[in-house]
């Protein structure tokens, strides 16, 4: 085949954003075919270019997808690159993006076994809320949501999640429970389309209920994510920049997304061709 897509187990057929990719190589005569990132029988050697799309449950086994993608990388050319791979698996590149004078939410780190007290966190930090999740984490996966309230009751929670992971501690905007998120799709290495998607937190009520395309982007969201895309590693094809406003009106970087984001291919028309003639492009090269 020319184009393997890598997928999980639970969306062999990719997710439903992701299939019009399918279409689009058939139409420029190429054979893209999805493919389970760890399933032992597929063969990534047949494969011209293998790109990252609905892998899914790549936080949950963060060692051996990595190995997967440094041992694909040695065979084909994969999208993106492992070494971005390891970069973006553990939100520690958030450090990396503030050291660089980048806004992003600001955050405790606490390495594993580190455990941090939350009532103290809240009373030294002046937080009313916090939000506490795994460095390596995606969908909201062991996030909850703290305030004096339940500290006490979820601190054995976090004691127990502290030990199989490294920590952040950030505090909760109460803005997103209205305004969401804000995310911005690069296609390599322009900006492509931006979407505002409505709270994940279970806690916050949903202002909005699908995804919907931002037709003309805030000028200071555009120039801050401009940012981000120019301070990533070299060699992406494709990257997600999520922003926030937090509760002083600051746009601040919430994640990068460089590894199996949904890219809402469907909001932007012409968005899967242009993922598509990128790679043809690369595969060119």
């Amino acid at each position: 085949m020319d184009i393997a897509i890598a997928t999980s187990a639970e969306l062999r057929d990719l997710a439903e954003d992701d299939r019009g990719l399918l279409t689009a190589f058939a139409a420029r005569g190429l054979d893209a075919r999805p493919v389970v990132w760890n399933d032992p029988a597929a063969s990534w050697r047949s494969a011209r270019a293998v790109v990252i799309r609905s892998t899914w449950d790549s936080h949950l086994h963060a060692a051996a997808f990595r190995a997967w993608a440094e041992t694909v990388e040695t065979i084909s050319v994969l999208h993106n690159p492992a070494r971005l791979v390891a970069w973006n698996l553990h939100k520690g590149y958030l450090r990396e993006l503030a050291d660089q004078g980048i806004a992003i939410t600001p955050t405790q780190w606490f390495a594993r076994g580190s455990v941090p007290n939350l009532e103290r966190v809240l009373r030294e930090t002046g937080w009313s809320q916090l939000v506490v999740k795994p460095a390596i984490s995606a969908g909201a996966t062991g996030t909850h949501v703290v305030d004096h309230d339940n500290a006490a009751a979820l601190q054995p929670v976090v004691d127990a999640l502290s030990s199989e992971n490294d920590l952040m501690l950030q505090p909760y905007l109460s803005t997103f429970e209205v305004q969401g998120e804000r995310s911005y799709i690069y296609i390599d290495g322009r900006l492509s389309h931006a979407v505002r998607r409505p709270p994940t937190l279970t806690s916050a009520r949903r202002g909005f209920e699908e995804p919907q395309a931002i037709e003309m982007p805030d000028p200071r969201e555009v120039a801050i994510a401009d940012t981000v895309a120019a301070a990533l590693p070299e060699g992406w094809l494709y990257a997600r920049v999520d922003v926030a406003t937090d509760d002083d009106g600051l746009v601040r970087v919430q994640e990068v997304e460089l590894i199996e984001p949904s890219l809402f291919l469907g909001l932007a028309p012409g968005a899967t061709e242009r993922l598509a003639d990128a790679i043809i492009a690369r595969l060119q090269r």
